[in-house]
Order: structure tokens, then C-alpha cells, then sequence
């Protein structure tokens, strides 16, 4: 399996070619629209990209899975589909990540005095 569906393309044009001039009775151009056709089918759709690319971004941990899923797949632009989970999911954790640290540091509160907090002193509050 070639990771370039144009190269794949590519290749199959030339055997085609290569069979047109072999035999002069084979009507190239129905090889070529079949060819065209048969090229579009082997694509991941836009509706599943759409939904791994928003569950990359809004959940990072689910992303990953998607990446995995699709570096699998035998789609021709499946492993383009799981780099681009990949990056979306690391810009993600990295924006929750500097975003958590952003509201702490302007809050004066440090982890360590977070991590301090007993559970009984929360309940405490509540009531």
C-alpha cells in the first residue's frame, strides 16, 4: 500500500497505459475514469474526519485513540487523518495545561497549598 493516493493514482495510470499499448482494443479512457472513481472511494469521509478532529480538540485523552484507529486503517489519507488528531490533540492538553496554570498563578495560589486541602474542609464550606 503506497501512503500517497496520488502517487497510488500515478501507478495505476502508468499500468494502464502500459496495457492500452499492449493492446490497442482497450478503451484507455474507461481505465482511466474507473481508475478516478475507485481513487475517491478509498478516502476516509468528511463527516468522520470532521468528528475526530472536534473529539482531538474537546476530549485530548479520546484523540489518541482516534490517531491509533487511523494509523490502522487502510484508507489512502488515513495516517494525514491521525497526524492531524495527534497535533490537535497535543495543542489541546497544551492550551488546558497553560490555561490551568495561567488561572492559578492569578489566583496566589500555588499547587502545593491546592494539594493541602482536606476534603473534610470542603464539606465544611458546603454546609
Amino acid at each position: 500500500m503506497l501512503n500517497n493516493p496520488d502517487k497510488k493514482l500515478e501507478q495505476v495510470v502508468n499500468e494502464y497505459q502500459q496495457v492500452a499499448t499492449e493492446n490497442p482494443e482497450v478503451n484507455l479512457s474507461l481505465l482511466m475514469i474507473n481508475a478516478l472513481q475507485t481513487q475517491k472511494q478509498n478516502l476516509v469521509s468528511t463527516k468522520i474526519k470532521r468528528w475526530a478532529y472536534l473529539i482531538s480538540l474537546g476530549l485530548p485523552p479520546l484523540g489518541i485513540l482516534f490517531a491509533a484507529k487511523y494509523f490502522f486503517s487502510d484508507e489512502d489519507d488515513a495516517q494525514t487523518v491521525a497526524w492531524v488528531c495527534v497535533t490537535l490533540t497535543v495543542v489541546s492538553v497544551l492550551a488546558i495545561y497553560l490555561g490551568g496554570k495561567i488561572l492559578l498563578s492569578g489566583s496566589g495560589t500555588s499547587v502545593q497549598q491546592i494539594q493541602q486541602i482536606k476534603p473534610s474542609d470542603v464539606m465544611q464550606l458546603g454546609q
